[in-house]
């Protein structure tokens, strides 16, 4: 193999050997989280790469090492076909492809045993021909799925398209060409399989794992090869053997890797000598929870206190209002916009701060301050919502109680034009009309400064009401009251029920020639009260409804219900054959 084809088959070989190995790992570690065929796949991918690096290395030549590279380099390209099967099919048309491939495996196999067995000769070109069945199987699935694909799928398949293409024509390449450069292309590809399937599946570990991970060991391993190779005696032995070079800056490699760790060992250790119970990343993130949960100004300051206390090991002072100065030299000393400060006071340790502490202290100031800044907007918001709501509740009991208190005019001037046509007839019958007159008047004003009244109470109004309203019609007006036993304590809104009986007798009973009749049902069951205002005119018009009504009363009932029940109150209108019906349904609010 030329150098060039060699220098470059390790390159390969170094990136991917540590790269597999870490993916593998962390794989297995996920456990159910994973597809198993991926997990199997990047396990295999690493014993390939690792054995390769370890034959290059001690030239190992032994029967049953050379059988497991060739099974091992054999089965990755079925393996890679089982992968696309699993994510391009739905079961439904997975059962021609299923069926053939267990004869990928078997063709993988049978040729990586035949070309070590003594019948070599008979199965030369047979990776080349396993190798070609995978791509076109691969192929095949990819352009006969019919799966609905996402932006990133589809980029995915392009990909896949080009990269089995590829494989397909390095199959082939042996059949037309000694070129030995096609024998290292399935390797090539099979880097970029795994870090397309990464990029658009698994894009954190991509980046995390394999990109980062393998980049830093390959810098590693260029970073020194060019210090050794600076080194004469080194330079000489490196061009006399040099894959036995290669393999030792290889192995010096741990040296490299242990840096990050070693770091971290250093930097927790002199943390710790420092009084440092946290590193700055766990500070900010303990400070910043903390800080979050807080409700008002008082309680944020104590919270911010405690913590910073807690993180830096020393007296702290936080002003919300004003900026605080050093009392000592050795105070640390940080603003909070828009007008604050924070002051660090010098610890029991005597420990001095350093610029990492003024660092994280500038940070988390910042933190604070604009927690400080939602919190008042937040307290601001509260109050301004709570206004709102009293101006609200304000504003509903207002309507409310101009809803008790409208009583149509005319019927006080009607009563009274009644009552005096009894005053010389029948002076009895107009002074007990009288009587019910004021007690309309008088639950009228009384009841428009109380919302709920009993049941009992409101019924004995009605009486009254309906007591006048007969002065008026006389014979013409039949009255009908009907009311569960046992409900006079139920609490219902004052005067809900007036309206109904004042639009029964003005648009059904008076527009009757020989009067009519009117009837009250009150019923209460299953925590529900119902009442329902019959009466024997002509009923409500062709298309009815509250919004083209004319008249107050069954859109101040409807307002009424909506202001105290919601959707929970009720109310219903129809005609009937004898007549109109009326009804309305509300929530049992129990007894006083």
């Amino acid at each position: 193999m030329p150098f060039s084809l060699q220098f470059v088959w390790l390159v390969v070989f170094t990136f991917g050997a540590p790269a597999f190995t870490v993916l593998a790992f962390s794989y297995w570690r996920q456990g159910r989280n994973s597809s198993v065929v991926f997990r199997i796949f990047t396990v295999l991918c690493a014993l390939s790469f690792v054995g390769s690096l370890a034959s290059a290395a001690v030239f190992l030549d032994y029967p049953v090492i050379r059988l497991i590279r060739a099974l091992l380099a054999s089965l990755l390209p079925p393996m890679m076909a089982h992968l696309v099967l699993e994510q391009e099919l739905a079961p439904p048309r997975r059962l021609f492809w299923r069926i053939v491939l267990p004869l990928l495996y078997v063709a993988a196999t049978m040729s990586a045993i035949g070309r070590e067995s003594p019948f070599s000769d008979v199965f030369d070109d047979s990776s080349s021909v396993a190798l070609g069945a995978s791509a076109m199987f691969s192929l095949g699935v990819l352009l006969t799925s019919q799966r609905k694909r996402t932006q990133a799928e589809s980029r995915q398949r392009t990909w896949n398209l080009c990269l089995f293409t590829l494989l397909l024509l390095a199959a082939v390449a042996p059949f037309v060409s000694d070129n030995l450069s096609f024998g290292l292309l399935p390797d090539y590809l099979l880097l970029v399989f795994l870090a397309v399937r990464l990029y658009y599946a698994e894009r954190l570990v991509f980046f995390d794992k394999f990109l980062k991970g393998g980049s830093y060991f390959a810098a590693g391993v260029v970073l020194l090869a060019f210090v050794l190779l600076a080194v004469p005696s080194f330079r000489s032995a490196f061009f006399a053997d040099w894959i036995h070079a290669w393999i030792e800056i290889l192995l010096l490699m741990p040296v490299w890797l242990a840096g990050p760790l070693l770091y971290h060992l250093i930097s927790r250790w002199m943390d710790h000598a420092l009084d440092r119970r946290y590193s700055a990343i766990q500070a900010e993130r303990i400070f910043t929870q903390a800080v979050q949960a807080t409700a008002d100004e008082r309680q944020l300051h104590d919270v911010a206190v405690a913590h910073l206390h807690e993180i830096f090991r020393c007296p702290v002072d936080i002003d919300f209002t004003r900026p605080l100065l050093s009392v000592k030299p050795e105070d640390l000393v940080c603003s909070i916009a828009p007008a604050g400060g924070i002051r660090l006071s010098e610890r029991e340790s005597q420990i001095p701060f350093l610029s990492a502490d003024r660092r994280l202290l500038e940070t988390l100031a910042a933190n604070l301050g604009v927690v400080l800044q939602n919190v008042k907007l937040r307290v601001l918001q509260q109050e301004q919502l709570r206004r709102e709501q009293e101006l609200t509740s304000l504003a509903s009991r207002a309507e409310l109680r101009a809803l008790r208190a409208q009583i149509n005019p005319h019927f006080l001037f009607n009563a009274l034009n009644a009552i005096a046509g009894w005053i010389r007839t029948e002076p009895e019958f107009a002074d007990d009309t009288v009587a019910q007159l004021a007690e309309v008047f008088r639950y009228t004003l009384r009841r428009s400064q109380q919302e709920w009244v009993r049941l009992r109470e409101e019924l004995d109004f009605i009486r009254s009401y309906l007591a006048v309203e007969r002065a008026r019609f006389g014979k013409r007006l039949a009255v009908e009251i009907l009311a569960d036993p046992g409900g006079d304590d139920v609490l219902v809104p004052a005067m809900i029920i007036q309206p109904l009986i004042e639009n029964a007798i003005k648009h059904g009973v008076s527009q009757c020639a020989d009067g009519g009749c009117l009837r009250l049902t009150i019923k209460h069951e299953a925590g529900t009260i119902s009442i329902e205002v019959m009466d024997s005119g002509p009923g409500f018009p062709v298309g009815f409804d509250l919004e083209n009504a004319t008249g107050h009363g069954l859109r101040s009932v409807a307002d009424r219900l909506r202001g105290y029940f919601g959707a929970a109150g009720v109310l219903q209108w129809e005609n009937t054959s004898m007549g109109c019906r009326v009804m309305i349904r509300l929530p049992d609010r129990g007894r006083p």
